[in-house]
């Protein structure tokens, strides 16, 4: 054997040894239950790198959705939201969705304010709520809602229910209305996981086979996430038990939102999340995963920079074995070190309190989870943050919890219903479909299906069906036409006009006989009926009531509550057959009519008409599952009076009001009883129904007796469990018989607040020194944006101008932000986007360019150099962008031009609104580019205006000071040159010079406006046409022009004939001076060459301007396009019943105006009208040209409001403050003294004043409850309102100013400092 033999077998056998110890031999050490680095693990540690970037590769791609998974079978699927605050206050969120045979929902709750008081869930640790339900755009469970309004952007969480105070252990009812904006670029799990952690993982186990390399497909497999950082702002109240307000704070807050899922079959140990915020902007998650058998150890993380960069952690010192390894063992100080992928390390300093709170998981609990908050410290700079730690529950059963079950009555959708005829009875399937029989036959026939088994009558009955209704068009074209010329008077819309097509209408619905075959169909039920209601409790004469059942009304969005007809007391076959022509005839009437046209619904509504026995009760009324004021679950609201519930329902007698305490375990108990007057009742008679007076014995005493009221208490909560949602109920009593006669949604509990709208779009401050300012966006726009301008200007406009910055290219690190929906800089992604390490005149040009002024300061300066530490290529880039900006700047303009001129957004002849939606909505790709241009040609004029201000002051130490001299130099300098937007003044004092000229210039001042362009066109030809010339070259320049609501005078020449009948006509010329004039007048300039370099700068800063003019003035040419289409579509809206106003498009977001234009779902139509009643006020609002930190408004001075003689208490039916004018109506007939904002005072309402609501600003009623007309309307449109304020039409008259609080439950007179009044808060 020679020697290389031995020493090829002496490496066969040392590779064969390494090979076995370093894969198939165990690890040594291990720690419990942990694996600890054998002797091998560099070695391994070193393959694995290779494996994990490989394994990575291979990973499928998935996309990002923020709605509950479908097909999720098996395991878990939730969305978490954790967020804290230096001041304390701490927000964690969760629903989960537990997959399996039976799907349940978890809910986490955890609140912590300023204060220290702490909130949670009631029923916590258990976290089980109700079977899941899936929802549509967003999670829904125990309460808490949380919908998406913009994937990875925005969500909308609302709580409306009952929490328990930690401190005290007292149970209140809390509502929160929070806003979530994302902060940062996703980050996904395990797509995201650091090579070097995930190799860590994979080195730690031992490796038996050459399977090894696949290891990391089983670590939980089909499990990930996904999570971004954010911020929560919102505002939380909560309320006593009396329904008083008892705490108010608004929230803002920041910390994760975070989706994750699993299919449950990795055998977890213990998880461990920190998250961590400080007050700079830096925020750190990691998160730790300990399995039983495989990868005991799985450490993973990011790091948010304050420049909105986020980066994966790659090397951590956290132990999982000498962190919180049970709960009894949380260390009070633990220091984590990290390390990312850009080679940064922090330190993390954790201060943990020693409070925690715990909930369980699983159905049985197979988890628990423990819960603290912690002060941090993160490389020097302070925060706070939350810790999560997850313990698997081993040898524990715990009992399957009581959870809410599935709601069993659904209204049936039109393909499950199969076809029917003419009438359906409520027994029959197909009547719970409310595309058949509209909202309140489907609610009945539902109530009555369930109605034996819970211990309550329905008075048996049969629908009508809409098929029924379309029978009787069909074969009666006058009605048909008499419907579209409604249809058609919406357009231009005048009320007389609309009034009288209704009117029409109805009459012919009345006198059109019913068809044949319909009627005789509908004797058929009848007869059927009489045969089955021939029980005592109906009376000895069988009555029947015959209610309106329009499709769309009684559902969660539109309550249209008494908007149409119902015929009561009917007797004979003729009765109701006429009744059912009422019945039709009310759906065109007026108010019904103005209702549908108010909320965006068809003229043409279809509906059906329900014919029911009639019962003849002792008492009647209503009931709310839920208090109506704030939907407060524990009390349940009912009104009661003697005979029919029609007195309670209209709102003509005052009828007794009782509160029954309903207990977390839904036990009841009476809270309190409010007699009401119960002057009169409503009675059957022979002819039908009548009122009589109420003996006086028994309006001292409540109508129903305390088992009553209990009886109804426990069905309305039955009633809720089987809906899954709040219900108002009418109800009757007779002998010991209750019945039930409608059931339909609560409609106002989920009301956008006006705060919500307000910071809707808010940029999201991850850090107390975030710095905004409102220079030279405050001049372009000084008013706040609408959302559809949003969307078309404002978005293309950031993304345009991103592509000139150095932006991290995910979207997030804004230029241009929006707060309060007002554009500002955001001054650290801009201005100080590029630092130097000290402040050198490039600094305090652009400060003087944008402000005027100088504004950083050290502590500025210090926070631009920690955020983005300037390079060695700064410079550099710096000249190659201003180069390539100065030889593309012409281009820019000219591309702009062509594109502008081009753009047409009316080709499509067409009246199909979302043919026209789609046409417009490309156009913000056109935006992008045009306003891509526009930066362009800024920053080539502003870069060329830095060189003359650099060569004009000389000494950079002068510069840092701008002297008054060198600031009135540097505005001569840069004051000359061909722009267009002095164009405008000079065409306007040539046509005020014209009209003097003329020698009829004071008579052309007395005209009208709005008739003055008729008046030149038939006086003054020569300066008509120069008016035309004008607007058509500028007629669509105005201020706030870059907004596509705005009316540009091409839109309202009147307002262009206000100006000329107030312009004062001028003679002067403006001199412009020559380059060498200009030059030759500075002051500034010392050396002798200054002047020589300028003569040649000078002409590159004005060919630069009128480059930045051009696309300026063709960019809100687009802009005009774009308005110009909209309210096109607008008008189409309008004609086809979508939009009572084409102004109201404007007030919609791009999405949203899609899916209404789909959807013609009411909910988005209120947002949108929301948003244009509190747009008035939002203008107001006035801001500190640099804001640090959260943006808020300044505390303007209030009108001083001195109370006056007259105040009156009374009961509060919906919240809110407003000082306004009073008009006092004691008749419908006085309604034209009604002004818009004026506060309504009158004795009470009714249907006929639905169609004056839109007008108001608040209502006060005499007469009323809590159920009343007015009370149901004015929760609906957000109004204070009081009800029951005896003698207010005598003490108050119209033109009063009052104050009307509907928190307080109080009207007064005022007096008012100021002429203004303000708006509602």
């Amino acid at each position: 054997m020679d020697l290389f033999d031995v020493l090829l077998q002496a490496g066969v056998f040392t590779s064969a040894v390494v090979f076995y110890l370093m894969f198939l031999r165990k690890p040594a050490k291990t720690k419990g239950h942990y694996r600890e680095p054998g002797w091998n693990y560099l070695l391994k540690l070193i393959l694995a790198r290779f494996t994990v970037k490989r394994w990575k590769t291979k990973l499928p791609s998935r996309k990002l959705s923020e709605a509950p998974l479908k097909d999720q079978k098996q395991g878990y699927d939730d969305i978490t939201l954790r967020a804290t605050a230096s001041d304390g206050s701490s927000v964690l969120l969760r629903i989960r969705h537990l997959c399996g045979r039976k799907n349940f929902a978890e809910v986490v709750l955890y609140l912590r304010l300023q204060d220290g008081a702490k909130y949670k869930l009631p029923q916590h640790p258990e976290t089980a709520t109700a079977e899941w339900i899936h929802t549509k755009n967003g999670w829904s469970a125990g309460g808490l809602k949380i919908h998406i309004l913009e994937e990875q952007a925005n969500l909308r969480v609302l709580y409306n229910g009952l929490l328990t105070r930690v401190n005290d252990g007292v149970t209140q009812h809390v509502k929160l209305n929070v806003i979530w904006a994302s902060a940062a670029r996703v980050e996904r799990h395990p797509e995201d996981w650091s090579v070097e952690l995930a190799a860590e993982t994979l080195a730690l186990e031992p490796w038996r086979d050459s399977s090894w390399p696949q290891m990391l497909n089983k670590c939980d497999e089909g499990a990930g996430s996904w999570m971004q950082w954010g911020t929560l702002q919102g505002r939380f109240q909560s309320f006593d038990a009396n329904g008083a307000a008892d705490k108010s704070e608004y929230l803002r807050v920041r910390g994760t939102k975070e989706r994750s899922w699993s299919l449950g079959g990795a055998e977890l140990r213990r998880a461990v999340n920190i998250t961590a915020t400080t007050s700079d902007g830096t925020a750190v998650q990691i998160r730790g995963l300990s399995y039983y058998k495989n990868f005991t150890q799985c450490i993973s993380g990011c790091v948010r920079y304050p420049n909105f960069m986020l980066k994966s952690i790659t090397s951590t010192d956290l132990v999982l074995s000498d962190f919180c390894e049970s709960a009894d063992r949380v260390p009070d100080t633990y220091t984590i070190n990290v390390s990312t992928s850009d080679s940064r390390t922090f330190k993390l300093i954790l201060r943990i309190n020693k409070d925690d709170w715990r909930t369980f998981s699983g159905v049985p609990h197979n988890q628990e989870q423990v819960y603290r908050n912690f002060a941090v410290e993160i490389s020097g700079e302070h925060g706070t943050g939350l810790l999560e730690l997850g313990y698997d529950i081993l040898d524990t059963k715990s009992a399957i919890p009581d959870v809410i079950p599935m709601p069993t009555l659904k209204w049936l959708d039109k393909q499950d219903s199969g076809d029917v005829d003419y009438c359906l009875p409520f027994e029959s399937r197909a009547a719970a479909c409310t595309d058949y029989v509209g909202g309140k036959g489907a609610s009945l026939a539902l109530l009555a299906s369930v109605q034996h088994k819970e211990g309550y009558c329905v008075p048996p009955g049969f629908c009508v069906t809409s098929k029924a209704l379309n029978k009787q068009l069909e074969r009666n074209a006058k009605l048909t036409d008499a419907i579209s010329e409604i249809e058609r008077a919406n357009e231009d819309y005048t009320e007389s006009i609309f009034k009288e097509k209704c009117e029409i209408t109805v009459n012919l619905f009345i006198t059109t006989d019913i068809v044949e075959d319909v009627k005789d169909e509908i004797l058929v039920h009848l007869n059927d009926l009489r045969k089955r209601a021939t029980d005592k409790m109906y009376g000895t004469q069988l009555r029947f009531a015959v209610r309106s059942s329009a499709i769309g009304e009684d559902s969660e969005a539109l309550s249209a509550a008494g908007q149409n007809e119902t015929v009561l007391g009917c007797v004979s076959d003729d009765d109701v057959i006429r009744a059912v022509q009422r019945c039709w005839a009310s759906m065109f009437a007026f108010t019904s009519a103005y209702y549908r046209r108010q909320n965006g619904q068809p003229c043409m509504c279809g509906g059906g008409v329900v014919v029911q026995a009639l019962v003849a009760p002792r008492a009647a009324g209503v009931l709310f599952t839920r208090h109506p004021l704030h939907g407060d679950p524990a009390r349940i609201l009912i009104t009661a009076n003697y005979g029919l519930g029609e007195s309670v329902v209209s709102g003509s007698v005052e009828p007794d009001t009782i509160i029954v305490r309903r207990g977390l375990d839904n036990t009841l108990s009476m809270d309190k009883i409010l007699l009401g007057l119960k002057s009169h009742r409503v009675t059957t008679t022979s002819d039908g129904i009548g009122s009589e007076s109420v003996p006086e014995t028994d309006r001292i005493k409540a109508c129903l007796s305390e088992a009553e009221i209990l009886r109804l208490a426990q069905i309305a909560v039955s009633q809720e469990t089987l809906w899954g949602a709040g219900r108002d109920i009418e109800w009757a009593i007779n002998d010991d018989n209750i019945f039930l006669l409608q059931a339909r949604p609560i409609t106002s509990l989920d009301r956008w607040t006006e705060e919500e709208l307000l910071h809707e779009l808010d940029f999201p401050i991850m850090s107390d020194d975030e710095l905004i300012t409102f220079a030279n966006t405050g001049e372009v726009l000084p008013k706040p944006i609408t959302p559809l301008t949003h969307d078309m200007v404002y978005r293309p406009l950031e993304r345009g101008l991103a592509t000139l910055m150095l932006a991290n290219g995910d979207g997030y690190d804004k230029n241009v932000v929006i707060t309060h929906h007002r554009c500002a800089i955001s001054s650290y992604n801009s201005m100080y986007r590029r630092i130097t390490k000290e402040i050198d005149i490039s600094i305090r040009m652009l400060e003087m360019s944008v402000h005027g002024h100088k504004v950083a300061d050290d502590a500025i300066h210090q926070t631009a150099l920690n955020r983005r530490p300037p390079l060695v290529t700064d410079k550099l880039f710096a000249i190659l962008d201003m180069i390539k900006f100065m030889i593309f700047s012409k281009w820019a303009m000219n591309d702009t031009i062509k594109r502008v001129n081009k753009m047409n957004l009316n080709s499509t002849d067409t009246d199909d609104p979302l043919e026209l939606f789609n046409s417009i909505a490309v156009a913000e790709q056109d935006m992008k580019r045009f306003t891509g241009n526009h930066g362009t040609t800024s920053a080539a004029s502003t870069f060329t205006q830095l060189i003359a201000m650099t060569v004009l002051l000389e000494d950079r130490t002068q510069g840092l000071d701008f002297s008054p001299e060198a600031c009135y130099d540097i505005g001569r300098l840069f004051s000359s040159g061909d722009v267009l937007s002095a164009d405008v003044p000079h065409a306007l004092a040539k046509l005020a010079c014209k009209l003097e000229d003329s020698g009829k210039i004071e008579e052309f001042q007395k005209q009208d406006p709005y008739t003055a362009m008729t008046w030149l066109k038939n006086n003054l030809q020569n300066v008509y046409d120069d008016v035309c010339k004008f607007l058509d070259q500028h007629g669509h320049r105005a201020i706030m022009e870059f907004d596509l609501a705005t009316k540009p005078w091409v839109l309202v020449p009147e307002e262009l004939m206000k100006v000329l009948q107030h312009i004062k006509p001028t003679r002067e010329e403006h001199q412009h001076k020559t380059l060498h004039e200009i030059i030759a007048s500075l002051k500034t300039p010392k050396k002798s060459n200054t002047r020589k370099v300028l003569r040649w700068i000078l002409p590159l800063c004005h060919r630069a301007v009128r480059h930045r003019e051009g696309t300026k003035a063709h960019v809100i040419l687009a802009v005009h396009k774009i308005r110009l289409a909209a309210l096109n579509l607008g008008r189409v809206l309008v004609r086809n019943w979508f939009l009572p106003h084409p102004d109201l498009v404007f007030y919609f977001r791009v999405n949203e105006l899609r899916d209404y234009i789909t959807t013609r779902d009411p909910a988005l139509l209120k947002k949108a009208f929301q948003r244009q009643q509190y747009y008035t006020g939002w203008c107001r609002l006035k801001f500190s040209e640099v804001i640090k930190g959260w943006p808020q408004p300044l505390a303007t001075e209030k009108p001083h409001v001195t109370a006056g003689e007259v105040r009156l208490q009374a009961t509060s039916v919906c919240g809110g403050e407003v000082i306004a004018r009073a008009c006092v109506v004691k008749d419908l007939s006085e309604i034209s003294h009604l002004q818009q904002g004026d506060v309504l005072i009158t004795h009470s309402t009714d249907i006929g004043w639905s169609p004056y609501f839109p007008l108001l600003s608040g209502i006060v009623t005499e007469l009323g409850g809590l159920i009343s007309h007015g009370a149901v309307i004015a929760r609906e449109y957000g109004l204070p309102c009081i009800v029951g304020a005896t003698h207010a039409t005598d003490l108050f008259t119209t033109g009063d100013s009052v104050r009307l609080s509907g928190v307080e439950g109080l009207v007064e007179t005022v007096r008012v400092s100021v002429e203004e009044l303000t708006d509602s808060k």
